[in-house]
């Protein structure tokens, strides 16, 4: 039981070290990754989910 609360947890934190790495990349950047604003949180959440 604590393992899975450790592995969200973990998964957590990735998903909001990704969510504002992304939102402080200039629009350039993300536009250059093929990136919208509007599509942070789903691409922060899929890199959360590959840990």
């Amino acid at each position: 039981m604590f393992d899975k609360l450790r592995h969200r947890f973990a998964r957590w934190l990735a998903y909001r070290q990704t969510l504002a790495s992304l939102g402080r990349a200039p629009d350039s950047t993300l536009a250059d990754a093929g990136i919208s604003r509007e599509e942070l949180r789903e691409h922060a959440r899929h890199a959360s989910l590959r840990r």
